[in-house]
């Protein structure tokens, strides 16, 4: 599509043009399937920007614009020569700026409501949620980490085999804002019953996935997170409250030493750390919302929990890196680099401690008495 639209951009605006290629998504995205997708806003569609700049460029053609499929890889020219500079884009470290400019009098804004369903104008209330969740959580990886990441990486980060497939689909899920909680119990025909599910019974304010992953002031948030920052705070100097742009974006952190090198599994334990915790305070928040009927869990529990979350995911890297399990093991160095500085009794153990029954992070779980 890229290509396409910077061809129309480019040819001579007072001759006719053939535009020959081998997508069949392309081709219809601008025929057949326009108009309802204009209809209906592009709700849905993916790289829809990129979709509206191209029929903007070949609306404000003054001559004709004609277009056919070539099947693909059949000696054609052309085509193979865009395949290969479609194969050297790809490659590039940093990508091309697209101009996606539109003139204002060919701008299309919103969707008919002749063309919209309920479901399709939830949709759409969703994009444009996630939207603002990717815009924040860039702006905070900026200011946390000195980069802004692309929203490909981000998706992308959530992949990360270091994190377990709870953990992936949650990152993935609160970006989408895809979880019932706050105004999502506000829609049309729900019960008043229902819609003070929306409000934060401790903090009696709308209980949006920001608020529960920090700010609310129930037991649980709070008190994880301080736990985790004492827990890096062992191996880093600096600690930042994560909102929740931090936590989507947690999984591209880097972190370096005074000559700029990139310190070796400071960034995993990071990510292992944000993801472990985050996952948990929200466990926390259903076991109290919808199991417990708005009783929390204890301080002492709160605090256990999180310590036999993350010493089983100590133990669980210290047995990935047996040779049995071939491709999938983890190198003995990674692991022993990610959890470096942070053990229970470290100094007594030896240079190679994932062979340890005994290997524990460096804060104990609280007893009876301490409660």
């Amino acid at each position: 599509m890229v290509a396409l639209k910077e061809a129309v951009r480019n040819a001579d605006e007072n001759a006719d043009i053939k535009i020959e290629s081998d997508s069949k998504y392309v081709i219809n995205a601008l025929t057949k399937n326009r108009k309802k997708r204009e209809d209906q806003g592009y709700i849905g569609v993916a790289n829809k920007d990129l979709d509206k700049a191209t029929v903007a460029g070949l609306r404000q053609r003054k001559r004709e614009a004609k277009m056919k499929w070539v099947k693909g890889h059949s000696g054609h020219v052309r085509n193979e020569g865009a395949d290969r500079m479609a194969d050297e884009g790809a490659k590039k470290d940093t990508p091309d700026e697209v101009n996606m400019e539109i003139p204002p009098e060919l701008k299309l804004t919103g969707a008919k409501l002749s063309a919209m369903t309920q479901s399709q104008a939830y949709r759409a209330i969703r994009e444009e949620r996630t939207k603002a969740k990717m815009e924040r959580a860039k702006a905070e990886a900026e200011d946390n980490y000195g980069s802004i990441p692309t929203e490909e990486k981000i998706w992308k980060s959530f992949q990360c085999k270091d994190l377990s497939k709870q953990c992936q689909y949650f990152l993935w899920m609160i970006t989408h804002d895809a979880y019932y909680v706050g105004t999502h119990w506000l829609r049309e025909g729900t019960s008043p019953e229902m819609q003070e599910r929306g409000i934060c019974k401790h903090c009696d304010i709308p209980e949006t996935m920001e608020h529960i992953l920090s700010q609310c002031e129930a037991p649980g948030q709070g008190e994880i997170w301080e736990l985790a920052k004492e827990l890096w705070l062992k191996r880093n100097p600096d600690w930042a409250w994560p909102g929740i742009g931090t936590i989507i974006t947690s999984r591209l952190a880097t972190f370096k030493n005074e000559e700029g090198k990139v310190k070796a599994g400071d960034g995993r334990l990071y990510r292992l750390i944000m993801a472990e915790s985050a996952y948990l305070i929200w466990k926390l928040r259903c076991e109290r919302v919808i199991q417990n009927n708005g009783v929390h869990a204890t301080s002492k529990e709160i605090h256990n929990r999180w310590v036999a979350t993350m010493n089983p995911r100590l133990k669980l890297d210290c047995k990935m890196t047996d040779r049995m399990f071939e491709k999938k093991a983890i190198p003995v160095k990674k692991v022993l680099h990610t959890w470096k500085g942070i053990l229970k009794g470290e100094d007594k153990l030896p240079d190679d401690w994932t062979g340890s029954a005994e290997v524990l992070v460096g804060i104990e779980p609280r007893r009876q008495q301490e409660e």
